[in-house]
């Protein structure tokens, strides 16, 4: 499984070239991979965040339990871009050009 982050971690990197950081979190909320010197402490605050988001939006029973929203938090230089699935919560850290 870490080749496998490893590689999926690798492939963020390659489609942008303003990622600066990736982190992956478990279902339970447990890191499993961290990469652009973000701290592995950042992985339970990516969780709680995603997990937060899912409160922000309605029930609605067309939707999937699947569904979860993506969360965006901006300052002034860097953007962290959260998504959480069934399987793992990524966070992405990017650059933002001043």
């Amino acid at each position: 499984m870490d080749a496998e982050i490893a590689k999926a971690i690798s492939s963020i990197y390659e489609e942008d070239e303003d990622v600066v950081g990736v982190v992956v979190v478990d279902s339970s909320g447990l890191c499993l991979a961290t990469d652009g010197g973000i701290p592995e402490a950042a992985a339970g605050v990516i969780a709680s965040i995603a997990a937060h988001g899912d409160h922000l939006l309605p029930a609605n029973p067309t939707q999937t339990a699947d569904v979860s929203p993506v969360v965006q938090i901006e300052a002034e230089s860097l953007t962290i871009t959260i998504r959480k699935t069934p399987v793992i919560t990524l966070g992405i850290f990017k650059s933002k050009h001043i």
